[in-house]
């Protein structure tokens, strides 16, 4: 056997297991090519601001409870505009959640937020301190799948310690982690 014929049979035989490796990660990668992972870096972020308004009245012994309003667009405004819908969401969690304190309301001492209108919702943030008193932000994974699929998520509840009982407002940003199909 001549070197050419060695030569033309080992790059035969590395052809066809080329081809074969090809085929094999490509049909590997089209089970999972039809999702798409929606999180704080994505051109339209799953993130939700939200705003707890109170009055000085509702504080009792430093402490008051309230529910919150949505602030800028929900998720079905944000999933519409990835073109999504909640029913393609596979997975969902809360990464993280920003609690702000805007200057003009008294300082927080403590903070629980929870998911939904009362404290038997998932709690997605708990703050003991705030150590420059403005905002503070918890790292969190908590799954949320079954409440963003049947529309829970528009409300949350907080309940947070404050310096003095003057009307006030907390803000709170909630990035989502949101796992579609449907591509």
């Amino acid at each position: 056997m001549t070197v050419a014929e060695r030569t033309l049979r080992r790059g035969s035989l590395l052809i066809v297991l080329l081809a074969a490796s090809v085929a094999w990660t490509s049909c590997d990668l089209a089970s999972a090519g039809n999702t798409v992972i929606l999180k704080a870096d994505s051109p339209i972020a799953p993130t939700v601001q939200h705003r707890f308004e109170y009055k000085g009245e509702d504080v009792v012994d430093g402490e008051v409870a309230v529910e919150s309003k949505i602030q800028s667009d929900d998720l079905d405004a944000i999933l519409s505009r990835n073109g999504f819908s909640r029913s393609d969401v596979v997975d969902a969690r809360i990464d993280s959640v920003k609690i702000i304190n805007p200057e003009s309301a008294p300082s927080l001492r403590d903070a629980d937020v929870f998911l939904g209108t009362d404290a038997e919702g998932p709690r997605v943030a708990q703050v003991t301190s705030f150590p420059d008193g403005a905002s503070f932000v918890v790292d969190t994974s908590t799954l949320v799948l079954e409440a963003v699929r049947n529309d829970e998520v528009r409300t949350l509840y907080g309940r947070f310690g404050l310096e003095s009982a003057a009307d006030g407002a907390v803000r709170a940003t909630v990035y989502y982690r949101l796992e579609v199909e449907g591509v």
